[in-house]
């Protein structure tokens, strides 16, 4: 049987009432085809656990994994506090579910942990016609191990594994975020949904910011600490880019500014990869979303409704190209929650821009706190106000 896919949403308070709303709508749309996987993405207001236990009583016989979002996306729109599923049904898949807590104690210990078994489960699924695989990979969005994670996980799966997915979100708190499996939720976890198929899923990126500053150095750091810009703390960097805007900027109500504003990091001359700063500390250092090396050269960046749009539509072509031709079952949609934030109400050119690649094919996902997308030809796999777009063969 093909892949069929389809998705479901709810603005409903009560959690049951919201999983029950999204399954219900998302079975209907599936005619009659058993769910054999269930991804929720919901609203840190909902309990992920009962969310997830709730789904999995609706499809039984299916996989369920999910996380807490700062926004969740469907084919419809963008709802802020809601609940959104995907569901598939397929015979064309084979699925390895992995988990891990404690990530920021141990990425490469969490890493073994998500890649545990992958090549004997790569090894019976080729033999049964499954030769191509990707994984989905869920990740805490504040425990800032997600970039060091990726890194490990290609060690412990196989070369040129695609690699795509998020970090969870908490609808922009930055107090916790959850990541679960089944009726499970916890921080600081990952899940890796190994996916085996005949055909391979495509994968795309792009983030359509520019600088809006002059090239710095980052003289002090710590892994996703930045403590100095230019000799001077980061967040004074920061205060005085934001005074040049008409913007007076405090520690403790910095936080929308600075997603909205994120560290570009060069590579030679070619802006390589963003990063969110998340927290400002009592010596102005940053904390970010990602590792920002000691040394790097950086710039603020700024991105605008057009130009993002635009970067959307060509992470969907790019997946399009890569998708190798044939129809598409679903359509993943991994979007920083700074775009949601610059986009606000025009988030919807960005879907319609997504689905102009994959007309009529169901669209989930969620704005996340750091975007992952790692294939051939895009070594780095962790990125910051970036869209990642995943489509899955039909």
């Amino acid at each position: 049987m093909p892949t069929k896919a389809a998705t479901g949403f709810s603005k409903e308070a009560g959690t049951k009432d919201a999983v029950a709303q999204s399954v219900t709508m998302a079975k209907q749309a599936l005619q009659g085809a058993e769910p054999s996987l269930g991804v929720v993405f919901a609203s840190p207001r909902h309990d992920l656990a009962a969310a997830m236990a709730a789904a999995r009583s609706a499809a039984p016989g299916a996989t369920v994994v999910g996380c807490t979002t700062a926004g969740e996306i469907t084919e419809q729109g963008l709802t802020r506090g809601g609940l959104a599923v995907l569901l598939l049904s397929s015979s064309e898949m084979r699925l390895d579910l992995r988990t891990a807590t404690d990530v920021k104690a141990d990425p490469k210990q969490a890493a073994a942990e998500l890649g545990r078994g992958f090549a004997e489960a790569a090894g019976k699924a080729a033999d049964s016609g499954f030769s191509a695989s990707s994984t989905m990979l869920l990740v805490d969005g504040l425990n800032g191990a997600g970039e060091e994670l990726v890194g490990e996980l290609l060690g412990t799966t196989r070369r040129f594994q695609q690699v795509v997915g998020g970090a969870a979100g908490d609808d922009g708190a930055f107090k916790a975020t959850y990541v679960g499996h089944a009726q499970n939720a916890t921080t600081d976890a990952a899940v890796a949904l190994h996916v085996f198929s005949k055909r391979p899923w495509g994968v795309g990126v792009d983030h359509g910011l520019r600088p809006t500053t002059e090239r710095m150095q980052v003289t002090r750091a710590a892994k996703n600490v930045v403590h100095e810009i230019d000799g001077r703390p980061a967040f004074e960097v920061y205060r005085d880019h934001a005074a040049k805007r008409g913007v007076a900027l405090a520690p403790d109500s910095a936080g929308s500014f600075l997603i909205g504003n994120e560290l570009g990091i060069y590579f030679f001359d070619k802006l390589h990869r963003a990063r969110a700063p998340l927290a400002v500390g009592a010596d102005g250092s940053l904390t970010c979303a990602g590792e920002i090396p000691q040394g790097a050269s950086v710039c603020i960046l700024d991105g605008e409704a057009d130009s993002m749009v635009a970067a959307a539509g060509r992470a969907a072509q790019e997946a399009r190209k890569s998708f190798g031709g044939g129809d598409a079952a679903a359509v993943l949609l991994f979007d920083c929650v700074c775009r949601g934030m610059i986009l606000d109400g025009q988030f919807g050119r960005e879907i319609e821009a997504v689905r102009a690649a994959f007309p009529g094919v169901p669209v989930a996902g969620f704005l996340t706190y750091g975007e992952i997308a790692r294939f051939k030809g895009h070594m780095d796999g962790w990125h910051n106000t970036t869209a990642v777009v995943a489509a899955i063969p039909a």
